[in-house]
């Protein structure tokens, strides 16, 4: 429900803005244009906000994995285009990247096995009087 909220008011900003700034376009025609085109773009936009709100929120241990794995597979795929590696070192070049793979599809899952999670449960500021 959260992502739904962002995803309205993240649009909504833009949107604003957009109307903002295109009223400060003397030709009017041209106006209208940038605002449609902004129209159009500011879901897109709001998406990848959305997204980057979202790893924001994970924590640094689970964001170094990924960026770990991901330059891991990178490396693995530049070593596989290298035309000076022997046919062996290939091989075992591409059986390490599956497992790259395999571990970055789910390092998420495997991140939160470990974790406890704790619910801070909700106090109304007014507290009703013992008794």
């Amino acid at each position: 429900m959260s992502n739904n909220m962002f995803m309205a008011g993240s649009t909504t900003v833009l949107n604003a803005a957009a109307l903002t700034i295109t009223s400060l376009f003397p030709n009017h025609n041209v106006a209208q244009v940038v605002m449609a085109l902004c129209s159009l773009v500011s879901p897109f936009l709001s998406i990848w906000l959305l997204k980057l709100y979202i790893r924001s929120d994970d924590p640094p241990e689970l964001t170094r994995s990924i960026a770990g794995l991901k330059a891991s597979i990178k490396t693995c795929e530049g070593h596989l285009k290298d035309k000076g590696a022997s046919p062996e070192f290939k091989e075992s070049t591409r059986l390490q990247l599956e497992d790259f793979k395999k571990k970055l599809q789910n390092v998420r899952p495997d991140f939160e096995k470990g974790r406890v999670h704790t619910i801070t449960p909700f106090q109304s500021s007014h507290s009703d009087p013992p008794g």
